[in-house]
């Protein structure tokens, strides 16, 4: 009695928060097949009176999808590799090897982290102009390559962690066999990092992919935009294309819609992988 008591909690508690994040999702689909008049309808509160398709038509071309949709995941998809390998050799350097100063360097990454991006975009908009990087791809491919970018500091943690728990005897092992530090890491110990590979790979991919604030400062070539600063646009424009009776508020969640589409697709194929590598690297508790 007493352990189906528990279960019922349990899964009470677990349908309880799958409404809490499932729920903007449901009002984003609800809302975006809904009709102007349906919006203004106080009568219709989930189901539209009729399914008004044309939203989505309208917003894939507002989004300039497939220019839109190639730049991001081509930006996002080699970001998130480099910044993924550069994380992993800066995290194996902290976790293993012995060198002065390293302890209160990696205070410097811990300090990172508290660091909001929007206190250093000054910085760097004056770095990256003076360098010739303005309307080009390379203010965020370039910072992934060397470790930083976006909560580059939390994944160079995240491989810290995971490195220190791999025993010394395999490192041991690889140098009785005449192995070098750079072929013991590629060669022994990478391989055994697949979960923190995992981890880190789909954070940096899912955040650089819906980043909006540096493609709007770096970027003012419309045929370069990422999707996340196309929607920008549509949002900061609606009530002016509301006049013209072009779309209305259906439209742009059509539009929000189209732009998370991608990564709902990415979770559904590697959410077992991503939830064995969660608790393999430890990062719940």
């Amino acid at each position: 009695m007493k352990n189906n008591l528990k279960r019922a909690v349990v899964l009470l508690l677990l349908v309880d928060v799958a409404f809490v994040f499932l729920m903007p999702v449901f009002v984003l689909l609800s809302t975006s097949l809904m009709h102007v008049m349906d919006l203004y309808d106080p009568t219709v509160q989930w189901i539209p009176r009729w399914l008004a398709w044309e939203n989505y038509r309208i917003a894939f071309t507002a989004l300039d999808y497939p220019t839109s949709f190639r730049n991001t995941i081509l930006v996002a998809g080699v970001s998130a590799a480099l910044q993924t390998v550069s994380c992993a050799i800066v995290g194996y350097g902290f976790a293993r090897l012995r060198f002065p100063g390293r302890d209160w360097l990696f205070l410097l990454v811990l300090f990172g982290l508290i660091v909001p991006p929007q206190a250093l975009i000054i910085q760097r908009f004056i770095l990256y102009s003076k360098l010739g990087w303005l309307n080009t791809y390379r203010p965020f491919v370039v910072p992934a390559a060397l470790a930083m970018g976006l909560r580059g500091g939390l994944f160079v943690f995240i491989f810290r962690q995971f490195f220190k728990g791999v025993p010394w005897e395999l490192e041991d092992a690889g140098k009785i066999d005449g192995a070098g530090p750079v072929r013991v890491f590629f060669s022994i110990i990478l391989p055994l990092a697949k979960p923190a590979i995992v981890v880190v790979y789909l954070f940096s991919f899912v955040w650089h992919w819906n980043d909006s604030l540096e493609p709007t400062i770096y970027l003012n070539d419309t045929s370069k935009f990422f999707l996340s600063q196309r929607l920008g646009v549509i949002e900061a424009s609606m009530e002016l294309m509301q006049l013209r009776g072009m779309y209305g508020t259906g439209t742009v969640m059509a539009a929000a819609l189209l732009v998370i589409l991608p990564l709902l697709v990415l979770y559904l194929v590697a959410q077992r992988y991503f939830v064995e590598s969660i608790e393999r690297t430890g990062l719940i508790g």
